[in-house]
């Protein structure tokens, strides 16, 4: 059997040999190695299978101390199959070592749609208990975790119910009543054992990639590589950090699921909104929507002195599908009619690279927003969104404590 040292292991195996290095010194106990008699470690064809299992399970977003217990129960390497068949099963099981706590959004998530992969419209208080029962969270701990006010149970079943509507798995249909989408189901088909969001992201971008799936009706740009549990290492600063993104990118995409629900004169009235806050219209705010039914291809106008002499026109576009080239045209033609230099072109989806083109090759200065920009400006200006809660993080003033000589 062949032997390696660690960078020798970290080539065959096709990883960074820092993270290999990082693994050993983390993992050491499950990696197998022999030592000779001058104390150098070396590694054998067995260490390599551990270190790809490892791989797999850091690809599906472990933390450290969840992948030493798996480790430990799973001393042979299983195969990507095996491993996403046990995880459930894990989850579930570290859950009742832990029984005095919650389990948390990334726990709840997956097991969230598969209480609604039956394609039954269920209200929130249902899909509660149906979690609890797959949780077995019995007795006294039930009745906190269903029956006492806002729980932590409850705020953390939310939070990822919200997950999975932004990414189009589940959808609302009343108030408080939801069910699984078509795409929700194609995905529970597809992971029927469970996976992270961040391996589901990645799933419909590919399917977006192979045109399988159409790019409107997945929001995937929510999880990233390092959108899950951030790693135990990091500082708390780090965490916040790391977490404060999350929050803002999960609550952009909610801000424009709500958008896409508005009447289309609602939705004028809120780009007028958004543009005003951003500072068009002078000081003086000035801006407003045309009539509805007479806009000639323009849905609102700002006017950016006090007299009117500048004047930018809106065209907003609460569509599904994407805004192309014949598009962009029209509204350049309005603004020809008009006598306009420049204009404001506001979806709910997005545009085709036509358009994006189209507008690189004329003399008038046309602002393409997308749905995804729509909702970060709106986070951004508190156009539609309240202060929830505040987090001042302070340090010491090492200018107070100098002493002077």
């Amino acid at each position: 059997m062949q032997s390696y040292n660690i960078t020798e292991l970290a080539d065959v195996c096709g990883y960074p040999r820092t993270t290999v290095r990082d693994w050993i010194t983390l993992f050491d106990e499950y990696i197998p190695s022999s030592e000779d008699v001058n104390g150098n470690v070396t590694y054998g064809d067995n260490s390599i299978e551990i270190i790809h299992f490892i791989k797999k399970l850091r690809d599906r977003k472990l933390r450290k101390d969840e992948m030493v217990n798996f480790l430990k129960n799973n001393k042979t390497p299983l195969s990507s199959d095996e491993i996403d068949a046990t995880l459930p099963k894990y989850i579930q099981k570290h859950f009742e070592e832990t029984t005095n706590n919650s389990p948390t959004p990334r726990q709840l998530t997956f097991p969230y749609l598969k209480v609604l992969s039956d394609g039954k419209v269920r209200h929130v208080s249902k899909i509660n208990d149906a979690l609890a029962d797959y949780f077995q969270i019995e007795g006294q701990q039930r009745d906190i975790f269903l029956h006492s006010g806002d729980s932590k149970f409850k705020i953390r079943a939310r939070y990822a119910r919200r997950e999975l509507q932004v990414s189009g798995l589940v959808e609302q249909l009343e108030s408080n009543t939801y069910c699984i989408t078509e795409l929700g189901v194609k995905v529970y088909n597809h992971f029927p054992h469970g996976t992270s969001m961040s391996v589901i992201s990645r799933y419909l971008k590919e399917k977006v990639n192979k045109e399988e799936l159409e790019e409107d009706d997945v929001n995937t740009e929510i999880f990233d590589e390092n959108d899950e549990d951030v790693e135990d290492d990091s500082t708390p600063t780090e965490i916040m950090d790391e977490q404060f993104k999350r929050i803002n990118n999960l609550l952009a995409l909610e801000i424009l699921e709500q958008v896409k629900q508005l009447t289309p004169k609602r939705f004028e009235e809120v780009v007028l909104d958004l543009l005003l806050a951003m500072g068009y219209g002078g000081s003086l705010g000035s801006g407003q929507t045309t009539d509805y039914n007479h806009d000639e291809g323009v849905d609102a106008v700002i006017k950016e002195d006090k007299l009117g002499l500048d004047v930018i026109y809106v065209q907003a576009k609460s569509w599904k599908n994407a805004v192309g080239r014949p598009e962009i045209q029209g509204f350049t033609g309005s603004l020809e009619g008009k006598k306009a230099r420049k204009g404001v072109f506001i979806t709910t989806s997005r545009f085709t690279r036509e358009a994006t083109e189209f507008i690189k090759n004329i003399e008038k200065k046309i602002i393409l927003i997308d749905g995804e920009l729509l909702g970060r400006y709106m986070l951004e200006l508190d156009v539609g969104v309240s202060l929830d809660k505040k987090y001042i993080v302070k340090k010491i003033d090492s200018d107070y404590f100098k002493v002077e000589e």
